[in-house]
């Protein structure tokens, strides 16, 4: 049972990680590759990159060739208001830029469990709830 105790983290370490995916998300959209992408997630948010002109189309976002080399991503959304969009609409929109059945999108969602601020029996609970979808809709391997 997830519990709001069992989210909780202390500011310290929340400020620490997210400096690290901040710098990380930087070196991503200049094409700088790091030791680091095997144990920080990048935050890819593939709406807003576009509505900001930091990329031209997506044909061209990063986010292709990190999941091809399996770099631990985040389909995010930083401001649902502001650019018109929702969670469920990045994933939508990701399988059709990107070629993404619904196998590989219940696997990339479930990646990124490894990388939320809980404890792991949280992590554990969130697990489970990915197995059990993915064995309803037929996709576990």
């Amino acid at each position: 049972m997830l519990t709001y105790s069992h989210l909780q983290r202390s500011s310290t370490e929340i400020v620490r990680r997210n400096l690290w995916k901040t710098y990380l998300c930087i070196f991503a959209s200049r094409g700088i590759k790091t030791n680091l992408w095997s144990s920080y997630v990048v935050e890819i948010c593939l709406t807003s990159n576009i509505r900001t002109n930091t990329i031209s189309s997506l044909d061209v976002h990063h986010f292709a060739e990190q999941y091809e080399e399996k770099h631990p991503l985040s389909l995010c959304t930083d401001d649902v208001g502001v650019f018109s969009t929702s969670l469920s609409g990045k994933y939508k929109l990701a399988a059709s830029a990107f070629g993404l059945g619904k196998k590989e999108l219940i696997q990339l969602a479930k990646n990124e469990v490894e990388f939320v601020f809980a404890d792991n029996l949280v992590k554990r609970d969130l697990r489970e709830m990915f197995n059990s979808a993915a064995n309803k809709l037929d996709l576990l391997p």
